[in-house]
């Protein structure tokens, strides 16, 4: 056993820990300062914090879990993963929180003269509800509406596009078409041909995971129109965009043509996606999004995180 360190010495640690993990100094730098070798130095910061001299804590003023946000970055491939801190088994209160991290995530990375992509996700909604100022943007709707009122479905593209000051582009559309061949003549609109046009451009996509069946709105249009059991059968778990996905993040096919909204193809292009989404019940979603690697950063919550973690 060691002797314990004496008061000089004790600060000495202190110093070495502080300079390189406060103030970033190189170890190299620090062990020229203080006359001792580079591995002497090293040894000096562990044992600094080993025996409680410096402490590094994290100091997030949000409510976000830091390790499993790193964690889940990398075991992903993500360029960024936020896991907000809430194990709440309410829906409502875990999408509250969840939006409260995005609308600050949000407001931390638009900048000026982006073109900016949302879908009408509940959670989207919350968020733009809670958003004070924004630098000035394009903001342009990625899907049709699933809400029964297309008002409503459009109320993220209004709020922001308030805020940012620059253009808006809705869809006034339904977000699955019916198959009767006449529907498509609904996108011949010329507002509606602006918005499709504008998905070539997209900056920054922000998109919420949509569970199945109880949490998707994609899925309640489905059973409007008498199809839901069909894509159940084929393996649906969480739809993103105008994707449906299984558990593998694979794409299920039978919609094509009918969606509307931004194509996979445009969506992948995008320099930054983020997906949001989380909660009791889209565990499985969640793990299927992360799979269909659609998006570099995620948001959600401890929940859904350490399922994500624990396959």
């Amino acid at each position: 056993m060691s002797n314990p360190l004496t008061i000089d010495q004790q600060v000495l640690h202190v110093y070495v820990a502080l300079q390189n993990l406060a103030h970033g100094r190189a170890v190299n730098d620090i062990a020229a300062d203080i006359g001792k070798s580079r591995f002497a130095t090293a040894r000096m910061i562990k044992r600094a914090r080993a025996l409680g001299l410096v402490e590094v804590r994290p100091t997030v003023s949000a409510p976000v879990d830091v390790g499993l946000s790193a964690q889940l970055a990398q075991r992903y491939g993500l360029r960024g993963a936020l896991v907000v801190a809430t194990h709440s088994p309410d829906v409502l209160e875990a999408r509250e929180a969840i939006a409260r991290i995005t609308a600050r995530f949000i407001v931390d990375n638009v900048a000026e003269d982006d073109i900016l992509g949302f879908a009408p996700g509940r959670t989207l909604v919350l968020a733009s509800r809670l958003i004070e100022a924004l630098p000035s943007a394009d903001v342009v709707q990625l899907t049709g509406v699933g809400a029964p009122r297309l008002e409503d479905g459009v109320e993220v593209i209004a709020n922001l596009g308030r805020l940012t000051g620059g253009a808006t582009h809705p869809l006034y559309a339904p977000g699955i078409l019916t198959k009767d061949p006449e529907a498509r003549v609904i996108l011949k609109h010329p507002s509606i041909q602006r918005t499709l046009r504008k998905f070539e451009h997209i900056d920054k996509a922000f998109l919420t995971i949509g569970g199945w069946p109880e949490a998707s709105l994609m899925a309640g249009q489905l059973s409007d129109l008498g199809e839901r059991e069909e894509y159940e059968q084929k393996g649906v778990v969480a739809e993103i965009g105008t994707m449906l996905l299984d558990a593998d993040g694979g794409t299920v096919s039978g919609l094509e043509g009918r969606f509307v909204g931004i194509s996979e193809e445009q969506l992948r292009a995008v320099d930054m996606r983020v997906a949001i989404g989380g909660g009791p019940g889209k565990e499985h979603a969640v793990l299927a999004a992360l799979r269909s690697g659609i998006a570099d950063h995620l948001i959600t919550d401890i929940r859904c995180a350490k399922a994500a973690l624990a396959v």
